[in-house]
């Protein structure tokens, strides 16, 4: 009899989804070059405001986001898990909104707006910083 390694299923997920997000600014063969900056370049005009040609959704709305996900990622129980559930709701959560911000850009958002929710997201999915996503 086989025995499975309970850390698989979560690592195959982060595998996916970080494949799935790598590819997603990739341009497509034979596609022009936008004449405006990547939105990784933007920096953001204001304390909670959006980056130009970034992110549409305010420093509150992704606090919120990550506040209502704290019961979730602690239920898990592993930072692995927590780390593949992370990834994909919030880039799912963020693709329903608009543009998806880079990781930076979360990072500088969630550390103006809630640091001490950031934080515990970050502590519980074994991360320093959203870039790692």
């Amino acid at each position: 009899m086989m025995r499975s390694n309970p850390l698989i299923a979560p690592a195959l997920c982060v595998v996916f989804a970080l494949t799935a997000c790598t590819n997603a600014d990739a341009p497509e063969p034979g596609a022009a070059a936008p004449d405006t900056p990547a939105a990784s370049d933007a920096a953001p005009s204001a304390a909670g405001s959006a980056p130009a040609g970034g992110s549409t959704v305010s420093a509150k709305e992704v606090c919120a986001y990550l506040d209502g996900q704290l019961p979730t990622l602690k239920g898990i129980g592993s930072e692995t898990g927590a780390m593949a559930n992370l990834t994909v709701n919030l880039y799912s959560w963020y693709e329903k909104q608009g543009p998806v911000p880079n990781g930076r850009q979360i990072d500088d958002q969630t550390r103006q707006e809630c640091p001490a929710i950031r934080t515990e997201v970050l502590e519980l999915a074994g991360m320093e910083s959203f870039e790692r996503l």
